[in-house]
Formats: structure tokens, C-alpha cells, sequence
């Protein structure tokens, strides 16, 4: 039985971006699709093309709304706790990463400056708070 454990892919050594980031696991460890690297610190300029997989869809979906909004947003069955919390882990990833800021009732919506090259849905949600201007 020894045998098969040590010719398992789970222990397969990988190699590690030049980045450092070490998001993406070791092995095969079943992740699935939509999972994607975790996405880069967000700096001027960029938008959010470089957001791989279901990073890009929750911050396309996101402004202002709630876990259970997003996850409905992004085609994930909100009646499922784990499902909305996978959405809201990833949320919380992009508000980290400088992409998404949180409101203090817990809605999620694009950080300032923090959209596409063009005009995408979570860049125009984003104007709907900031009423009030000129």
C-alpha cells in the first residue's frame, strides 16, 4: 500500500511561479474548474483581464451586493451555504488584493479605480454610491 502513496500526485513536487505565489497548491488536489490563480495586488492601470477564472466573474458581478447576491450573480446556487461561502471567500480575496471594497452593511462593490480597460458591469454598479457628484 506504501507504494501507491508514494505515486500519488498529491505529492508530486510543482514548480511555483516567479511571483512567490504559492495559491496554487501541490498536486491534483481536486480543485476543479474556475478556481483559477489567486488574483494579483491591483495597481493603477490594471484591469480586470489579468483576474483568471471565478476571481474575474465575482468582481464583474460585485457592486453594491451582498454574499447571497454574488453568488446568485456568478450562476452559483445561493441556497447552499457552502456555495455562498466559496463566493464570499473569493470576494474577501479581491477586497484584500485592493479590487473590492465592503461597505459597512457587507456589500461588496469595485474599489475605486479598480475596473476593466472598458466599460463592464461592475464599473457602472460602481457609480450608483457615489451620488452626490457634480
Amino acid at each position: 500500500m506504501s507504494v501507491l502513496a508514494e505515486e500519488s500526485p498529491v505529492n508530486t513536487p510543482i514548480s511555483v511561479p516567479s511571483g512567490g505565489e504559492a495559491a496554487a497548491g501541490v498536486g491534483s488536489g481536486g480543485l476543479g474548474a474556475g478556481h483559477g490563480e489567486r488574483p494579483p495586488v491591483w495597481r493603477s492601470g490594471m484591469g480586470e483581464e489579468v483576474l483568471s477564472g471565478l476571481y474575474r466573474e465575482v468582481f464583474a458581478a460585485a457592486g453594491p451586493v451582498n454574499g447571497v447576491e454574488l453568488t446568485r450573480a456568478v450562476g452559483r446556487e445561493a441556497e447552499i451555504t457552502n456555495e455562498v461561502e466559496k463566493i464570499r471567500h473569493r470576494a474577501y480575496v479581491l477586497e484584500k488584493r485592493g479590487w473590492l471594497v465592503r461597505a459597512e452593511d457587507g456589500r461588496f462593490m469595485p474599489a475605486p479605480g479598480a475596473v476593466g480597460r472598458g466599460v463592464f458591469p461592475a464599473s457602472a454598479e460602481r457609480l450608483r454610491p457615489g451620488a452626490g457628484t457634480a
